[in-house]
């Protein structure tokens, strides 16, 4: 079998979201859909970062570049009505640490093999 170079890969990927609720966590899994991004890019060091807003908004931007949204359905608003994964939208959503927690793991995960909880099946 040969591998098959796709520029920034497309896949799917579980981003498991832990909410705090009363004293605990609830997790709530959504189906991610991410690209991959040139480690370089990723990993470099931002520039100029002088407070903790703007390191939030950084990671928040690099995560954009990865994470492209959920699947429909996946993300609803307080009506239960569906939350379209646009750039608006995902910008918000990161913006919880909550969800840019879990979008972050979930990428580590996917694109290093043998670390998390599927190396352990």
């Amino acid at each position: 079998m040969s591998f098959v170079f796709v520029e920034n890969h497309p896949f799917e990927w579980p981003v498991k979201v832990q909410v705090p609720v009363g004293g605990s966590y609830e997790t709530v899994e959504i189906t991610g859909l991410f690209e991959i991004m040139d480690d370089a890019a990723f990993l470099s060091p931002g520039e100029g970062i002088t407070s903790v807003s703007a390191g939030i908004d950084l990671e928040i931007d690099r995560l954009m570049e990865v994470f492209k949204g959920w699947k429909e359905g996946d993300v609803l608003t307080p009506e239960k009505q569906n939350l379209p994964p646009t750039p608006a939208n995902i910008r918000k959503f990161l913006s919880q640490r909550p969800a840019r927690l879990a979008v972050t793991e979930a990428y580590s995960e996917a694109i290093t093999p043998g670390t998390g909880y599927r190396a352990k099946n």
